[in-house]
């Protein structure tokens, strides 16, 4: 018999939670740890791994969903049809994901001594920094479910303590966990930072540029930029690629990643008023997890150029680490990296509500 839970069983809201991680920001995320990983191999010559534990890191993070589709989509259709096969996969399944999980906790462990031992020796600031963001993230997520079990299992075995304690606060975060309430966390998350991003990459533009050019610039912005795109589609000499508009890379990436982030809100109401709804019209659902997904896609991936711009800007650029620019468009990043690693755990915590305590009595 499989093992596996039929999708149809799980609500919408969880089905959409674990789909989002699974195959969206998982696989976007280890691919910004590959790239970063390889562009900086040479750059922490204090401790050479940390950057081999970022390309290892987001390798195995590649592996999740494979998994999923193997086990969790693929699996249960051959339970009728080839239960011998299916019953295989089965077995498969309970020996690969404990080893998976164990390797992924070892790999933490070892890239937090790695990054640890790598305080006081020479190091570029942005691989240790994004290191550090990285690695506490994944402990964040490593603890979040484990604090989560222990809570209940708590509650289970002190029933008085945990009805008291944990019960109490559970049930009041969600009596205040209403539409009004994350669509204006969302409006306070997004629009503040959002205009700072547009306004600093708008300024970029002009700072950005060599002493020369800024005439032009302020002459005909648009020009320029299409410039600078064109010579980044590759010149005589081949050096640059698709990936590189030079000066104005953060710049440009301020300013469209802005330009996502203040439409948060919308496509927030969207989501959440059409896409997790169980009964509504097909085609206006189908279009509001079309619009979604589209909106995710777009994000994730601008975030992962971003990564490369910004890691990897060029020291005789312009807009140099050490300038205004770079510095506000590298803490955005972060700050956005932030905000990502709170909305996974608070989709860890839907999942793990849902599974074990939704059909509680309490």
């Amino acid at each position: 018999m499989c093992i596996f839970t039929n999708d149809k069983d799980i609500p919408p809201y969880v089905r959409i939670s674990t789909r989002t991680l699974q195959y969206f920001v998982i696989p976007i995320l280890s691919i910004a740890l590959i790239t970063v990983g390889s562009k900086h191999l040479s750059d922490c010559p204090g401790q050479t791994n940390l950057p081999i534990w970022h390309i290892v890191a987001g390798a195995s993070g590649l592996l999740v969903p494979v998994l999923y589709i193997l086990f969790d989509n693929l699996n249960p259709r051959m339970a009728s049809n080839q239960p011998l096969l299916s019953e295989i996969l089965d077995n498969a399944v309970v020996f690969i994901i404990p080893v998976y999980v164990l390797f992924e906790v070892a790999w933490l462990i070892t890239g937090t001594y790695w990054l640890v031992s790598a305080h006081n020796l020479e190091c570029d600031v942005r691989v240790y920094t994004f290191s550090t963001v990285v690695i506490i993230n994944f402990w964040i997520h490593l603890l979040t479910p484990v604090a989560f079990i222990t809570s209940v299992c708590c509650s289970r075995i002190f029933p008085f303590l945990g009805y008291c304690t944990y019960w109490h606060f559970i049930k009041n975060a969600i009596d205040v966990w209403t539409f009004n309430t994350r669509f204006f966390l969302s409006v306070l998350c997004s629009f503040p930072l959002s205009c700072a991003m547009i306004g600093v990459g708008i300024n970029g533009i002009f700072v950005c540029q060599q002493q020369g050019n800024v005439s032009v610039v302020k002459e005909n912005v648009s020009t320029v930029i299409a410039t600078e795109i064109s010579n980044s589609l590759g010149d005589e000499d081949g050096q640059n690629s698709w990936l590189d508009l030079g000066d104005l890379s953060v710049p440009i990436w301020l300013i469209i990643a802005g330009s996502l982030l203040i439409i948060f809100p919308a496509v927030y109401a969207l989501y959440d008023k059409v896409t997790k709804a169980q009964e509504v019209e097909s085609g206006c659902w189908n279009i509001s997890v079309s619009v979604v997904i589209f909106y995710l896609l777009c994000g994730l991936s601008w975030a992962l150029l971003g990564f490369v711009w910004i890691l990897g800007v060029d020291p005789q650029d312009k807009c140099n680490e050490q300038s205004f620019t770079h510095k506000f468009a590298f803490a955005s990043l972060i700050i956005l990296n932030v905000l990502m690693d709170a909305w996974i755990c608070i989709k860890i915590s839907i999942v793990l509500y849902w599974s074990l305590l939704s059909e509680d009595d309490y």
